[in-house]
C-alpha cells in the first residue's frame, strides 16, 4: 500500500553564537535552507531577528542571534533538519514547530488567561422564559405512603451468646 506524503507549514528558530559576524550568519541560514530545498521542502521565509540577551546562560553565553526560518515539507524534512540541528554546533539552541501550533494563539488559550479574556466569546442564548416559568410554579410531589413492617424483631448477637454460655 503506497502511503501518503503530507506537507506541513513548519517554523525552525535557531539561536547562533553572539560572535558571529554577518557572513557566518547568512551562511548558516543559507545551509540550513539549503537542507530543506534538498529534501524536498521550500523555505517561505528565512531572516536574522536580532542579538538578544537570553533568559538564562546557554553554553556559557548570555547573548545569542535569533534566526527564523518557516518551510513547507513533509516529516522527512523536519526530521533531517532537527537531525543536522542536533549534531551542529554552529547553534546554541533551536526549537521546530508545527504551524498549527503556533496560528491562532488566542483560540487554544486556557480559560482565565489574559488571551482567553481579550476574546470575546460566543455563548448560545439560554431559554431564559422555561427557566424563570419552571422557577416560579414548583411541584410539589409526595412519597409514597407504606405501612411499617409488623415483623418480630430478631434477637440480639448477645442474647444467643449467652444462651449458648449458659448451656
Amino acid at each position: 500500500m503506497p502511503s501518503i506524503a503530507v506537507k506541513r507549514d513548519y517554523e525552525a528558530i535557531y539561536i547562533l553564537d553572539p560572535e558571529s559576524s554577518e557572513e557566518q550568519v547568512e551562511t548558516t541560514k543559507n545551509r540550513y535552507k539549503q537542507l530543506v530545498e534538498t529534501f524536498g521542502g521550500t523555505v517561505t521565509k528565512a531572516e536574522m531577528w536580532e542579538r538578544r540577551k537570553l533568559a538564562y546562560e546557554i553554553k556559557g553565553r548570555n547573548e545569542g542571534i535569533y534566526v527564523i526560518m518557516q518551510f513547507n515539507g513533509e516529516a522527512t524534512v523536519e526530521a533531517e533538519l532537527r537531525r543536522v540541528f542536533m549534531i551542529s554546533e554552529d547553534q546554541i539552541r533551536y526549537m521546530i514547530v508545527k504551524s498549527e501550533e503556533i496560528a491562532d494563539p488566542i483560540e487554544r488559550a486556557p480559560r482565565g488567561s489574559r488571551f482567553a479574556e481579550e476574546q470575546p466569546t460566543q455563548q448560545a442564548a439560554a431559554p431564559v422564559a422555561e427557566i424563570t416559568a419552571a422557577a416560579e410554579t414548583p411541584e410539589i410531589v409526595e412519597a409514597p405512603h407504606t405501612e411499617p413492617a409488623t415483623e418480630a424483631p430478631a434477637e440480639s448477637p448477645v442474647a444467643e451468646t449467652e444462651a449458648l454460655a449458659t448451656a
